[in-house]
């Protein structure tokens, strides 16, 4: 942020060659079979021990074709390429902007504040829906936001934020933004586990919105759109380094710093790259909203990734069973409350799959409400 031995002398087999016309692997089985015969306590205890083997490979499975395949996955998939990472200075003191623009590569914006626009999907998290517009509201000038009546498991669920739509346009009006809302109802039901195809759609939804809204002249060409799930928020700061400078790459990623469960339980592991920052072209282009590479440029240290921070541990399970990635969940016993509060407190990961870096545990007592 790396003495050849020699190996050791074996003995020579001192065992008698097999007798003629026997096999070695029959005489072998035949010696066991007889001595199982004559210990029948013994016979016992290893078919019960077999059966024991068999019945736990049986339950882990599912948990080592998970597993192995994640472990395995350098040797069958491609590693993402590295990014062009941009330093992050923290903004000057005394407001010359044209300097801390320079810094990072870029010239002072010459004309007004470009138009902000937040696109995002949101399921259940309207608490962390909430903290990311409150950091945004000096800068965002339009609140884009969807949700679907289903999972992306393709189960019926509620529509969180319709119920509580008037909680987020005080918010809207506080920060002088206007919001823009669509349901989605088409999702399709009752998908295999590790689908993707309802996830898709409603991204899908969200890029037919931005189009719309771009036709009516509500978003401008120049004006700058942040994609990124609920839990991915970008920081105040960025969002102003974004709205004084001009001059970076029209598509660009935005780092930010991993958390699980909480914001006092940071991941080690030199953050996350998938959220980033459109700049709406002068001609039609299509801009296409996705969570995957769209650049190789990336600014650093531009805001926080909390995942599973959940008020309740039953939102936590809601996720863990209706989320694209929910073949994870290869037992209903990770669902278990005692289960998952103890691997909540310890840091570890929700489904119990292998840690990949070390996580800062806040205390967290097992008497604590759900």
């Amino acid at each position: 942020m790396d003495h050849p031995r020699k190996p050791p002398i074996l003995p020579t087999s001192v065992s008698p060659p097999p007798s003629p016309g026997r096999l070695p692997l029959l005489g072998t089985a035949a010696a066991f079979a007889n001595k199982l015969t004559r210990r029948p306590l013994r016979a016992a205890i290893v078919l019960a021990l077999a059966l024991l083997v068999l019945i736990y490979n049986i339950g882990t499975l599912s948990v080592l074709r998970r597993d192995l395949g994640y472990i395995f996955r350098p040797l069958w998939d491609t590693p993402e390429p590295g990014f062009n990472i941009i330093k992050h200075f923290a903004a000057r003191g005394d407001d010359d902007n044209a300097a801390w623009c320079a810094a990072h590569g870029w010239a002072a914006r010459t004309g007004g504040k470009p138009v902000v626009v937040d696109a995002v999907p949101v399921s259940s998290e309207l608490d962390m829906l909430e903290i990311r517009w409150r950091e945004y509201a000096p800068y965002v000038d339009m609140l884009l936001v969807v949700e679907a009546n289903m999972t992306f498991a393709g189960t019926p669920k509620p529509m969180h934020f319709a119920a509580h739509r008037e909680r987020f346009e005080r918010i809207a009006k506080d920060a002088g933004a206007k919001l823009v809302y669509r349901a989605v109802t088409d999702f399709e039901p009752n998908l295999p586990s590790g689908s993707f195809k309802n996830e898709a759609h409603q991204r899908q939804v969200i890029s037919n919105l931005i189009a719309a809204e771009r036709g009516s002249g509500a978003i401008p060409p120049g004006a700058l759109i942040i994609q990124s799930d609920v839990d991915e928020i970008v920081s105040r700061d960025t969002l102003k380094l974004l709205t004084t400078c001009e001059g970076f790459p029209e598509q660009m990623h935005l780092q930010v710093d991993n958390y699980l469960y909480s914001y006092d339980q940071p991941l080690n592991d030199g953050g996350y790259w998938r959220p980033r920052v459109v700049t709406v072209p002068a001609g039609g282009e299509a801009i296409d909203y996705h969570h995957g590479r769209g650049a190789d440029d990336m600014l650093a240290g531009a805001g926080w990734h909390c995942s599973f921070c959940f008020p309740t541990l039953e939102d936590m399970r809601a996720k863990m069973t209706g989320y694209s990635h929910n073949d994870r969940l290869t037992s209903t016993r990770l669902l278990d409350e005692k289960r998952l509060r103890r691997r909540v407190c310890e840091g570890r990961d929700p489904f119990g799959m292998w840690a990949v870096s070390g996580v800062t545990v806040s205390a967290c007592s097992p008497a604590q409400p759900s």
